[in-house]
């Protein structure tokens, strides 16, 4: 499993706040899935944080199956990445997912409900494409900038073999 650490502009030299969260890379039919808030025109690979005492593994299931209704089985722990960004130290756990089944069914949080959350399938090299224009957001949106660096650097550390 490697490690990255992404630190950002207006990363404050301290870390008041410290979150766990896991997130699932899903392939399907040559296609990542990612979870799109359609109010803001924004993309994640979806995942959320470790609640109470569960496992890396149990988080990813379970976020992902709130997200985008798709229950999956976490198979590789690939990647860490710690974003060190305001006052925050967010560990981002990245795994790879085998696609098991679509419920159809989401269970959002209020946030997500606001921000229109839906499942969406797209390309690779698409994904690669959206996340990797994360420069463009730099001077003027620095939570969009640090997400698609972030989502960057997991899609393009993924392992050639899913």
């Amino acid at each position: 499993m490697k490690k990255i650490q992404l630190l950002n502009d207006d990363y404050l030299g301290h870390a008041d706040i410290i979150r766990h969260a896991c997130r699932g890379i899903v392939i399907k039919d040559g296609k990542i899935l990612l979870s799109y808030e359609e109010k803001n025109g924004k993309y994640m690979i979806p995942g959320g944080g470790v609640e109470g005492d569960e496992s890396l593994e149990e988080c990813c299931a379970r976020e992902l199956l709130e997200e985008t209704g798709i229950i999956v089985k976490p198979k590789d722990y690939y990647l860490e990445i710690e974003e060190l960004f305001d006052v925050w130290q967010h560990f981002n756990h990245y795994y790879i997912c085998d696609f098991v089944e679509d419920t159809g069914k989401l269970n959002l949080t209020e946030a997500e409900k606001l921000a229109d959350y839906k499942p969406v399938w797209l390309p690779i090299d698409e994904a690669k494409q959206i996340f990797g224009d994360y420069e463009k957001y730099h001077q003027n949106k620095i939570e969009d900038y640090g997400l698609y660096r972030r989502e960057y650097a997991a899609i393009t550390e993924m392992p050639f073999n899913i």
